[in-house]
């Protein structure tokens, strides 16, 4: 084979093109990796487990602590250090203090820190902080080490859909990433084709970011091959890079997952 007829093989060319989007990828995530920062993130999650019982049960009652409830949530905050730098104590400012906030109109009946991944972190719960605005409860730790987190358990009388927020500053971090729920519902995969028995994985915010994003590069590789090969059409270009913004767009969605599952 010569080397013009060689130049010219297709599958040369998209391997060379391959290689060339691979190199850039690689590149810009070891440089992200290389990077050291403070990246405190928090993700939330609720679950009512009572609501209603005496409408639809006459004479039944449920009591917290003594206390009788329409409703009982559980909901759960995790906060964690996604960036590779120690996130020290001492890097809590006191005039705006790392804390927990609650919405207004639901009641707390009980808040503890039920989980963390380093015993030695020292993670503390203030007493109730109140304002006209909202109500709070200050968070206060020794450090956190990269993917070192801890989990607030909060129970109360408000819906599932009420969040808690983690707000305050901390020294050398422009703000606390809250870390959405966008995680497809395993319902939406059950009744397709192919993907039914794969429907919590596909569902999984690991295989989104990883797995998914690589899928819509090969995609979109694969358009490329085909314009390379001679297939010069508008609708391949736009499927490339429809693909590869999706790709991108997929693996930066999912950049912060939490180190534990809530």
């Amino acid at each position: 084979m010569t080397l013009e007829l060689f130049v010219n093989n297709p599958l040369v060319n998209i391997g060379s093109l391959a290689l060339a989007v691979l190199g850039v990828l690689l590149a810009v995530v070891f440089y992200f990796r290389s990077q050291k920062n403070k990246t405190p993130c928090f993700e939330n999650s609720s679950n009512t487990i009572v609501e209603g019982l005496h409408r639809s049960l006459d004479g039944i009652e449920v009591h917290y602590k003594g206390v009788a409830q329409e409703r009982i949530t559980i909901s759960k905050v995790v906060f964690w250090n996604a960036g590779r730098e120690t996130i020290d104590g001492h890097d809590l400012v006191q005039k705006d203090p790392l804390r927990i906030l609650c919405p207004s109109d639901v009641e707390i009946l009980d808040i503890q820190i039920v989980s963390d991944n380093a015993e030695l972190n020292s993670v503390q719960l203030g007493e109730l902080m109140e304002s006209s605005d909202d109500i709070s409860y200050p968070i206060s730790f020794d450090y956190l080490d990269h993917e070192e987190y801890f989990v607030i358990q909060l129970i109360h009388n408000g819906n599932a859909s009420d969040k808690f927020i983690v707000e305050g500053k901390i020294k050398g971090v422009k703000s606390i990433n809250r870390v959405s729920d966008i995680r497809p519902s395993p319902e939406i995969f059950k009744d397709l084709p192919f993907f039914g028995p794969f429907e919590k994985l596909v569902s999984s915010p690991v295989f989104m970011k990883y797995i998914g994003s690589l899928m819509y590069l090969s995609f979109g590789l694969a358009a490329l091959w085909n314009i390379f090969n001679g297939t010069n059409q508008w609708y391949l270009w736009v499927a490339a890079g429809f693909c590869f913004i999706v790709s991108g767009i997929m693996y930066y969605g999912f950049r912060h997952i939490s180190p534990i599952k809530i």
